[in-house]
């Protein structure tokens, strides 16, 4: 009995000394990590990508891990190939983001972007914000525009729109075919022309709103679907829309 109870007592020291241990190792590590973690500068606010391997600048060979901007010597980099709009504008991943974010995030991203800033660098920073600038320029045409938003999240998830209408609904077609014959007999017709722009307007914004749910879903299918009839109502809007330009009517 007694040498039981002294070998229990043993161990359990033995296991509170290697806890001990254990624990002064991790508050160790932890010190360490932030004494010497320097985040890096976040000059762009483009949310931060993960990669296996430290990424270095190409200047200055400082191994930096998020913008493309590098965080010591302030020179732009080549962002990764798998980047997508999304996190070169710095947003969510959503479709129901607001269009006004995408427009700000466009503009402060131009910025620092803007040829005049690189009139007096050296050829490859000045090839590096052309292309930096273009993609940008890529992101924002995309992800502000509510079809083109929906098919590259699409795209994002291994589905494109065939170009065939085989599939679609025949009802659908002759709705849309009625549509056109609409604008074809209100052509001179200036009030009929704006009423059936603020028509279409809403049939735009009601789908916008149920692609919104179906990607919060993850239901692709059904904003796949969604998509297609948006992107025939969006070829009316097109339409209308160049009806008024070539008609003169301003509201």
């Amino acid at each position: 009995m007694y040498m039981r109870r002294a070998v229990s007592k043993f161990m359990k020291n033995c296991n509170v000394s290697y806890f001990n241990l254990i624990q002064q190792q991790r508050n160790f590590h932890s010190y360490r990590a932030e004494k010497y973690n320097f985040p890096s500068l976040n000059l762009t606010n483009i949310s931060q990508y993960s990669s296996d391997s430290p990424l270095k600048c190409w200047n200055c060979n400082f191994t930096y891990k998020s913008d493309l901007f590098c965080s010591k010597c302030k020179t732009l980099q080549k962002p990764p190939e798998n980047l997508t709009y999304f996190e070169i504008m710095g947003i969510p991943k959503s479709y129901d983001v607001m269009e006004t974010d995408i427009r700000r995030k466009y503009k402060e991203l131009q910025k620092l972007l803007h040829p005049d800033k690189f009139s007096n660098k050296s050829e490859a920073k000045k090839q590096l914000s052309e292309n930096l600038s273009s993609l940008v320029n890529n992101a924002y045409s995309t992800l502000s525009h509510p079809l083109k938003r929906g098919l590259y999240m699409l795209k994002l998830n291994n589905r494109t729109i065939p170009e065939e209408t085989d599939n679609i609904n025949a009802e659908f077609l002759m709705e849309i075919m009625e549509k056109n014959e609409e604008i074809d007999d209100a052509f001179n017709d200036h009030e009929k022309i704006k009423k059936l722009m603020e028509e279409n307007e809403v049939v735009l914004n009601n789908l916008s709103m149920e692609i919104a749910d179906a990607f919060r879903e993850n239901d692709v299918i059904k904003a796949e679907t969604l998509l297609i009839r948006m992107k025939y109502y969006d070829s009316i809007h097109t339409r209308l829309k160049n009806l008024k330009h070539d008609l003169g009517i301003i509201e």
